[in-house]
């Protein structure tokens, strides 16, 4: 094509001629693209059905409302920023360590990022419309970015480095917790959060269950391998439900291996719950 054009080109000036072949180029050149991470790019591109010859304007990227891109060596983020309408978010297994492009999605209602290198949820505060939120294997330490976000139905935390949960004592409207292999000792901040149906505590270092008492919904309680030696709490609420209500206790399935119970009460007290309709599974 350029032999062509240089053909018939060549008695014209050769000032003339470069800038007639620049043009040229310069047409056949990609569009700019909003995304360094050319692998973040080509999954916005299969969602939006284009060819890499099709520029991706701001006024296209509102039409992103679901990616998914689990396992694709993606490491920035940069460009969702303008995916302003993006409502469901799907990286599980990538690279990502900074969520600053996320800051200001506010219609984001899920969004999974297990398996990644996330350290700083600051940039997740003020997405006040998440429910679904997954944060399982990163490196997360301090939840409180995470306090605001009142709307979240489901928060899992499994195998990071949280010590504290009292930033989630606030998060009322849960019904799944998983922080499974933690740091976590204290539960009081779980006191007010009482419509948990699913608590997954297993591999941390819980030695009280105090504040459990009042968990009226439970349904899945995993707290194996922590340092509990007293069921009692747990042992009375069952009691109570079971002459009462009837809520939880005949549905409540509870696993407890590699918890140092004391003897011989401890036997006595997983006796009581099953008898109080506790399905004992470990």
């Amino acid at each position: 094509m350029t032999r062509a054009i240089e053909t018939i080109l060549w008695p014209l000036p050769a000032a003339v001629m470069m800038m007639c072949l620049s043009v040229v180029a310069t047409a056949a050149d990609p569009p700019a693209s909003p995304f360094p991470d050319k692998k973040l790019e080509a999954a916005v591109r299969e969602v939006l059905r284009h060819e890499p010859n099709v520029a991706l304007t701001d006024d296209k990227l509102q039409n992103v409302y679901i990616l998914e891109a689990p396992e694709k060596g993606i490491k920035d983020l940069t460009g969702l920023e303008k995916c302003r309408n993006l409502a469901q978010l799907k990286l599980t297994k990538n690279e990502v360590a900074d969520l600053k492009p996320l800051k200001d999605l506010a219609n984001l209602q899920w969004l999974d990022l297990a398996g990644n290198k996330v350290v700083d949820l600051a940039p997740l505060a003020n997405l006040k419309g998440l429910q679904y939120l997954e944060l399982s294997n990163n490196k997360v330490e301090d939840l409180k970015p995470l306090a605001g976000l009142t709307s979240l139905t489901s928060l899992y935390l499994d195998n990071n480095a949280v010590k504290d949960l009292g930033p989630a004592s606030g998060l009322t409207k849960l019904w799944t917790l998983s922080a499974a292999g933690n740091r976590v000792r204290e539960l009081k901040p779980l006191e007010a959060v009482t419509k948990l149906s699913v608590l997954n505590l297993q591999g941390n270092e819980v030695e009280d269950l105090g504040p459990l008492a009042k968990q009226t919904e439970l349904k899945y309680l995993m707290i194996g391998r922590n340092k509990v030696k007293d069921l009692k709490p747990l042992v009375d609420a069952a009691k109570a439900d079971a002459d009462g209500p009837k809520r939880f206790a005949p549905y409540l399935r509870l696993y407890l291996d590699g918890n140092p119970l004391a003897q011989p009460a401890g036997a006595k007290q997983v006796e009581a719950l099953k008898a109080a309709g506790v399905r004992i599974e470990g």
